[in-house]
């Protein structure tokens, strides 16, 4: 199914990207049509074998995961060509608002964990540069993931730009200094993606625009109702019950298609002023942004589009803290330990922790991950 639809949008965006015979665009400078050929190319890989996969990120590699690999050799070289291009446009279209699909998500991380293997076995193999070359194309594929415009994306672009920290990390000590200067100077130069404020200021026109014309378009309560289906089905896409939920956010609004209105318009005042927040430092940010929910408290449409900000920008923290627990890593194998002096962390200031062990070492940050321990970068391997 995943390929199916891939084949279909890159059949789409080719015949639309060369409608303009004024200025016909570059396509081959696209990096998202070059992805969505690795896409399309993805072997057809059972749940059980792209859970395989992921495990194999950790777990010792074997042939079974030589072959996955060469399966997908051909996903892989397109990842290349598209990691190459500074340039992604995906095309995601604001029309559908809240029921927009993001296909490339679920195939932006099955082509990134390919790619880590494949690092993986380059880097049993000795092939440090190439493995390199891998790595870097999967941070790209998550910075250009994230480009799609919504918080969703941008989470989903971290997360593979995490796999591919934590996979280098892992073998790094393989690398010589050349290939380390090489990459510091590589990993500098990489596109920086999308941050939250930027995504959320793009969910300003992806969502509340497309809700506010749901709300025009209603010509009376009932109408209404129906519009405001999405209320009633649960993220995952099962009812959320009996309880016809957009009839009761109604009745929360006033009852009126006016009312509705009304709360969505000074939602967008909200918008206005959290993006601004989140443009600051994460400390500043949470302590500015707790008055915000008190101003909202009584404006359902607010409680629609602002449940996850917080963690988004948290989120965000997390990457930020981890890109520089990396380039810190290549610092130290390159310079010592004194190199922590001049790389402070860039989220709640200070030097990393240090602790070196035999075959290795770890950097610690103060700033605390999803499950409240201090994010950890570990470069080698325990004996």
């Amino acid at each position: 199914m995943l390929r199916a639809l891939c084949l279909a949008m890159v059949a789409v965006a080719l015949p639309m990207a060369s409608a303009s015979a004024d200025a016909p665009p570059d396509l081959d400078s696209n990096a998202a049509l070059k992805y969505w050929q690795a896409f399309s190319a993805l072997p057809k890989f059972t749940d059980a074998e792209q859970t395989k996969i992921h495990e194999y990120l950790t777990a010792p590699l074997d042939d079974h995961a030589r072959g996955i690999v060469t399966r997908a050799e051909y996903a892989l070289t397109m990842l290349h060509q598209g990691a190459a291009q500074r340039r992604c446009e995906w095309g995601v279209s604001p029309e559908e608002g809240i029921y927009v699909r993001f296909p490339q998500a679920a195939a932006s991380r099955v082509l990134a964990a390919l790619a880590c293997l494949r690092a993986r076995i380059r880097f049993e193999q000795g092939k440090g540069a190439q493995a390199v070359d891998d790595i870097v194309a999967v941070v790209t594929l998550g910075r250009h993931t994230s480009l799609t415009g919504t918080n969703i994306m941008l989470l989903v672009g971290y997360a593979i730009e995490h796999r591919a920290i934590e996979t280098l990390a892992h073998d790094l000590a393989k690398l010589d200094a050349g290939l380390i200067k090489g990459l510091t100077t590589r990993l500098d130069a990489l596109p920086a993606g999308m941050n939250t404020a930027t995504a959320t200021e793009t969910e300003e026109t992806f969502y509340l625009d497309w809700f506010i014309r749901r709300a025009q378009e209603a010509k009376d309560k009932e109408t209404l109702v129906m519009a405001l289906d999405f209320i009633n089905i649960e993220p995952e896409g099962k009812p959320r019950g009996s309880v016809n939920r957009a009839r009761a956010f109604i009745e929360e609004c006033g009852g009126t298609p006016e009312g509705v209105l009304r709360l969505a318009e000074e939602t967008r005042a909200s918008y206005k002023r959290t993006v601004k927040m989140l443009r600051q430092p994460l400390d500043q940010f949470e302590k500015e942004f707790e008055s915000e929910g008190p101003k909202q408290s009584a404006n359902p449409v607010y409680k629609i589009f602002f449940p996850a900000v917080v963690n988004v920008r948290r989120a965000q923290a997390r990457i930020e803290a981890r890109r520089a627990l990396l380039m810190t890593a290549l610092a130290v194998q390159l310079d010592g330990p004194d190199a922590l002096k001049n790389r402070p962390d860039p989220i709640v200031g200070g030097p990393f922790e240090y602790s070196p062990f035999q075959g290795g070492f770890e950097l610690r940050s103060k700033l605390k991950g999803q499950d409240d321990k201090p994010l950890t970068l570990t470069v080698g391997q325990h004996s």
